[in-house]
């Protein structure tokens, strides 16, 4: 028993003490932790901005509103004062019976309107008339562009149609 701790003495001793042709130099010293703070950063102020231009702001609602008569095969031109958002007070009469579809387009003019038909229209946002007698009106607001806009009806048979267009300014001739 003896033996097998002075083999176990030798060993650590000669593990600690390194085995022969190296030698480990160990020391051990003992620091104690100093705790420091700093103070934070300095910070500096904001850059100065200036304020944004003034702006006129748009009105809430329309500008006014726009009376559009539509009769199966006839066209009309109108005018507003200015691009902006309107109010268009349909009217619709003779019409041979319901529905009567109302389609904002972007041609801008009648010539135009008649020569591309429903090819420049938005059937996504078609306005739906339901005559009575011949009859119908509807009420809806539309913005009016610089360059104008037009509105397209027509039956569900498509044996009546009618156009009108709104410019901006002077109406077109």
């Amino acid at each position: 028993m003896r033996y097998w701790l002075i083999i176990c003495v030798a060993s650590v001793i000669a593990v600690s003490c390194g085995s022969g042709s190296e030698t480990v130099n160990q020391s051990v010293s003992s620091t104690a932790a100093v705790v420091s703070t700093t103070a934070a950063p300095v910070t500096t102020a904001a850059p100065v901005t200036t304020a944004a231009p003034a702006t006129t702001a748009a009105p809430a609602g329309p500008l006014g509103e726009v009376e559009i008569l539509l009769e199966p095969n006839g066209a009309q031109e109108t005018s507003v004062s200015s691009a902006g958002l309107w109010t268009m007070k349909v009217a619709g009469t003779s019409w041979a019976g319901p529905p009567v579809y109302v389609l904002i387009c972007t041609a801008t003019d009648v010539v135009i309107l008649t020569r591309t038909g429903t090819s420049t229209c938005d059937f996504s946002n078609l306005k739906v008339g339901m005559p009575a007698d011949g009859a119908f009106s509807l009420s809806f607001d539309l913005r009016v562009p610089e360059d104008g806009i037009c509105i397209g009806a027509g039956d569900q048979a498509q044996a009546e149609a009618a156009g009108a267009c709104i410019s901006v300014g002077t109406p077109a001739s």
